[in-house]
């Protein structure tokens, strides 16, 4: 079983960057791959994501930190932070070394809360990038001093100019477009998932966008008043709708019907199987072990 595993991995691997580099690309980094039509991009639960996958991918690693740069005041670090807090994502270490070198004079304050204060450089430092084998990618060049400061060792960061403002009528990139006009809050998830889903309920809605259910319930009465948002009451809940219907004409294309996914528990589960698959004590354990083990992680 251990053979079949690991052949596994090596597919899974593939099938993750491909995602990644598909919703990076339509976020606007500049790649050749096919962008992604199929759902809502998601850019908090997508940076978490790819701070443990880009490991594998030093390209794709680097084209993130240079869109940050250029579409980072799109990302909502109060949502990255729950997001992070209750899906425990594994990459928060490579994530505070991401945003710590992609921090300027105009936006520190914000990648602040994330990065927090570099460690210093360790003695027993690890390396930021690997090859797809799983074996560690050499630093042929010189050490990137800002990574080393957060333990990990690779060649110098370098600006290829490969990240460009996202292209707001790509329908993968409907939240950022939302942030883009009403700033970057809770509303922007409500519009979001009304105009995918329909209809929504404030408990719903704070579940799956990873807000706190007060803060949805109170954005929603707020908008209510507006007129563009009415609601009715279903059993025991108030369910909310936009009106008029033409909200999805102007902010999604006719042929799109984007599904809705939550993402940040997607991507968690993806994260667990492949860190599983790819944990040090895999090969030592037995069959029965690791049918075990893959069972366990697969129903949670």
């Amino acid at each position: 079983m251990t053979q079949q595993l690991i052949r596994f991995r090596g597919e899974l691997l593939d099938r993750l960057l491909d995602i990644a580099w598909r919703q990076w690309t339509t976020a606007g980094v500049v790649g050749h791959v096919e962008s992604w039509r199929e759902s809502i991009i998601d850019p908090e639960a997508l940076l978490l994501f790819s701070s443990t996958v880009g490991r594998f991918d030093a390209r794709l690693f680097d084209a993130i930190q240079e869109w940050l740069r250029v579409n980072g005041q799109f990302v909502n670090i109060q949502r990255l932070k729950r997001i992070l807090k209750e899906e425990q994502f594994a990459g928060e270490p490579v994530l505070k070394a991401m945003t710590a070198a992609s921090s300027t004079s105009v936006n520190r304050a914000k990648w602040t809360q994330i990065a927090g204060t570099p460690p210093g450089v360790k003695s027993n430092s690890e390396p930021l990038f690997y090859r797809t084998s799983g074996e560690p990618l050499p630093v042929v060049r010189e050490h990137d001093p800002l990574f080393a400061e957060y333990g990990f060792t690779r060649d110098r960061f370098e600006d290829r100019n490969i990240a460009e403002p996202f292209r707001p009528e790509l329908s993968g990139n409907l939240l950022l477009r939302l942030r883009a006009l009403l700033g970057v809050n809770a509303r922007c998830e409500v519009f979001e998932y009304l105009l995918v889903n329909g209809v929504g309920s404030p408990r719903a809605i704070a579940s799956d966008c990873y807000y706190y259910p007060a803060t949805i319930s109170k954005a929603m009465s707020e908008m209510r008043s507006s007129g563009f948002l009415v609601s009715r009451t279903q059993g025991r809940r108030r369910i909310y709708s936009l009106t008029p219907e033409s909200w999805r004409e102007l902010f999604l294309p006719a042929s799109a019907e984007p599904r809705w996914v939550v993402w940040p528990r997607l991507f968690s589960a993806f994260e667990e199987i492949f860190l599983f698959l790819n944990g040090p004590d895999l090969e030592s354990k037995s069959a029965l072990e690791q049918a075990s083990s893959l069972r366990r992680i697969l129903v949670d």
